[in-house]
């Protein structure tokens, strides 16, 4: 793989699906309940190698593959101590879901 500079989005999308991956390697049910993946999802990332998660991220680009939640600016503005509790009950639905 050629010498390249990424992105701030393509970093971003590198880091969570590399955290993802390890993730379902260690744990497969904790990890498909807290990122909240089906089966086929968890099945092929667990499987892709870190080649695989750089190339996917090269070649999608500036795109992020995770958009954030609804609640987001709740949260952000949240005291600190409540932000945890308040994003345990509320589910993490992202923006696009609404």
């Amino acid at each position: 793989m050629s010498q390249r500079t990424l992105t701030d989005v393509e970093w971003i999308n590198l880091h969570v699906l590399a955290v993802i991956r390890a993730g379902l390697q260690n744990d497969s049910a904790a990890a498909c309940s807290k990122y909240a993946l089906n089966t086929a999802q968890a099945d092929h990332l667990r499987n892709m190698s870190l080649d695989d998660l750089w190339s996917l991220v090269i070649h999608i680009g500036d795109t992020t593959l995770f958009p954030p939640r609804t609640d987001l600016v709740v949260l952000l503005s949240t005291p600190r101590p409540l932000a945890g509790p308040l994003s345990l009950v509320r589910p993490p639905l992202p923006m696009n879901d609404r």
